[in-house]
């Protein structure tokens, strides 16, 4: 699963730099689905031992699916995307990396988890036509790709400083 995420950020990355207004050309956001399947084949090739890596792709794909599957039902506030973005950051902090290239590979994966979902509700029209919903989306996507970082960093800090010998 850590190449899988991964590789579906490449993807969002590529269908980011190809895409252009002028051309109006929306297929470049299936390079998602590309980077996904590339992940999932260099992932069977190659492994990686990660923790959090292997599960910030899962994580950032269910954590988008859920508020989407919210904002279906009844309008989300703001306090609601943040209480995501809280629960993601808790379970990034209790997974800990393995680490450093895990540390550093998580927020990608769980951003290419959250890509993946986005991906998903593009085309369902009341998410899409409701005011707030999409940003509140974007919202728990990125800033949960990098507060998995920062909980991430201070899992490892935390566990470095407790591991420093104590004066006295």
């Amino acid at each position: 699963m850590s190449w899988t995420g991964v590789g579906a950020f490449v993807g969002f990355a590529l269908a980011v730099a190809f895409y252009s207004p002028e051309s109006g050309n929306e297929g470049f956001v299936y390079l998602i689905y590309v980077g996904l399947l590339a992940g999932l084949l260099v992932g069977a090739r190659h492994t990686l031992r990660t923790r959090a890596t292997a599960l910030a792709f899962p994580l950032g794909f269910l954590a988008t699916s859920l508020l989407a599957a919210a904002w279906a039902v009844h309008d989300v506030g703001p306090s609601g995307a943040y209480a995501f973005i809280a629960a993601v950051m808790a379970a990034m902090i209790i997974i800990g990396p393995s680490n450093y290239l895990d540390m550093f590979l998580a927020p990608l994966s769980y951003f290419g988890g959250f890509a993946t979902a986005m991906l998903v509700f593009k085309g369902y029209e009341p998410l899409q036509g409701t005011e707030g919903a999409v940003a509140s989306l974007f919202v728990v996507g990125v800033m949960g790709a990098i507060l998995a970082f920062f909980a991430l960093f201070a899992r490892w800090a935390f566990e470095v400083a407790r591991s420093l010998p104590r004066r006295r």
